[in-house]
């Protein structure tokens, strides 16, 4: 595909300072970009990379001010540079392979299943009973979906998706490979010695506009009127567990290798880095950041930034890991002044023998 850098500048409503005739076939990253690509900068401190990168024009933002050294490149202002490159980016995306609707001869379908206008269901995908799927949805090969599932319209499944039972998911929903929705909790009775199987026969919820990555796994609640539930918006990486009963509030985002244990709740807008932990029965409110690798342990209010094992205020953590660095030279500190106390003490004593036998 070739654009005219104008068409990109109207594709994203931005403005437009130099060659609009230049031709664009391609985006990339400032780095690595070539010419006739285009690329972006979305902080003003990077401006430097613009006088060595190979691209034909340059994204930025509207409060940034070009200098003379910016290798006279075109560039188009945006109010956000970053979603304005992403615009693009779906503009130059590689050609996606045409959906062909209908119902593959190798699928499976159950008794009682509504499908809706323009649903492809793909090779040896397997549809249970009473299964109710709306307009447009696109069910890749191989994905099992159990009996008396809701799915709303324009959904995709991408290869391996298991959806449980009962589970209900909602339109423009986005479900990645070997996604597992609606497993068993993690629960049982300690009985004696033994653990005894407690029933899951919940379900889960899955709102509209929500993306599930690979591999992770969302598990039913655990009582027949309970529901773990993903709200609206909410999107989560790869290899993330959710145990049977949270909730996870709208527009939270939730990185690779996260766990939320069971009957917690995770305000509106929430995000979780990557490997970071939520014990049982918690409340993570509103607008809260969790850093990497950090395991929360208490509930947290509004609009907190916490990190660290267990999780305190990102500031506090901060203090401490600085402390921590200058640990060894305040040990070395200690013992020399250890020694030191230990010479006076020897001195005063030798001082004080010799008044006494005077």
């Amino acid at each position: 595909m070739v654009k005219k850098l104008k068409e990109v500048c109207e594709l994203i409503g931005g403005e437009l300072c130099g060659d609009g005739e230049i031709e664009i076939r391609g985006v990339s990253g400032i780095k690595e970009a070539k010419e006739h690509e285009i690329t972006f900068v979305a902080n003003a401190k990077y401006r430097g990379e613009i006088e060595h990168t190979q691209a034909s024009a340059v994204i930025i933002g509207k409060d940034f001010i070009p200098t003379n050294g910016e290798n006279g490149k075109p560039t188009i202002r945006a109010d956000n540079p970053y979603f304005a490159f992403v615009k693009v980016m779906e503009m130059f995306a590689w050609p996606k392979r045409e959906t062909e609707y209908g119902i593959h001869e190798t699928a499976i379908i159950g008794k009682n299943a509504q499908i809706g206008e323009q649903v492809s269901i793909q090779a040896f995908a397997v549809v249970g009973d009473n299964v109710k799927i709306g307009n447009g949805a696109v069910i890749n090969p191989f994905v099992y979906i159990g009996d008396d599932v809701e799915i709303g319209s324009d959904v995709l499944f991408y290869p391996g998706v298991t959806i449980y039972d009962a589970v209900k998911v909602g339109n423009r929903v986005i479900i990645h490979s070997r996604a597992v929705i609606g497993s068993d909790g993690f629960g049982f009775a300690a009985v004696s010695d033994r653990y005894y199987k407690i029933p899951q026969v919940g379900t889960v919820i899955v709102e509209d506009d929500v993306e599930i990555g690979a591999n992770s796994t969302i598990d039913r609640a655990t009582m027949t009127n309970g529901a773990t539930t993903i709200k609206r918006g909410t999107k989560i990486d790869n290899l993330v567990q959710v145990a049977h009963n949270v909730i996870i509030g709208e527009d939270c985002c939730i990185a690779a290798q996260s766990g939320i244990a069971g009957s917690s709740e995770l305000k509106d807008r929430v995000t979780m880095a990557g490997q970071s932990g939520v014990a049982g029965h918690l409340t993570i409110s509103e607008g809260n950041i969790i850093f990497a690798k950090s395991a929360v342990t208490k509930d947290t209010p509004a609009g907190s930034y916490v990190s660290g094992f267990p999780a305190r205020p990102h500031a506090q953590q901060l203090r401490i890991q600085a402390s921590l660095r200058k640990l060894p030279a305040m040990l070395q500190e200690f013992s020399r002044l250890q020694q030191r106390v230990l010479e006076l003490e020897d001195k005063c004593r030798r001082i004080n023998e010799e008044s006494t036998g005077s």
